[in-house]
């Protein structure tokens, strides 16, 4: 099990688009991102008990960690991931750039 850094995430079609869910999230550092992982890879990791953990790092250096959720707006409220809550918005996943290829 690994502690990974998201640093960017893909949402389809568009980034800004608030009606669909993150699709991809990119693992790297403050130079980029060196990993692209499905989502549904990563809550797969996040349910394993040996899976990676994953974490955004806030502007104050402190870390949200990645968990998995029951999406609240869906119908079927099938799993999204999100982050645990802190003291800054700014280290939410949406609010991440695209990862771009």
């Amino acid at each position: 099990m690994a502690e990974k850094r998201v640093v960017c995430i893909n949402k389809s079609p568009t980034h800004d688009d608030t009606h669909h869910h993150i699709t991809e999230v990119g693992i790297g550092t403050d130079q980029g991102y060196t990993e692209r992982l499905s989502v549904t890879t990563v809550i797969s990791n996040l349910k394993s008990s040996w899976g990676d953990r994953y974490y955004v790092l806030g502007i104050d250096g402190s870390k949200s960690w990645v968990v998995v959720k029951n999406c609240p707006r869906c119908a079927h409220a099938h799993e999204v991931i999100s982050t645990t809550p802190d003291n800054s918005k700014k280290d939410n996943l949406l609010s991440l750039s695209e990862c771009v290829v």
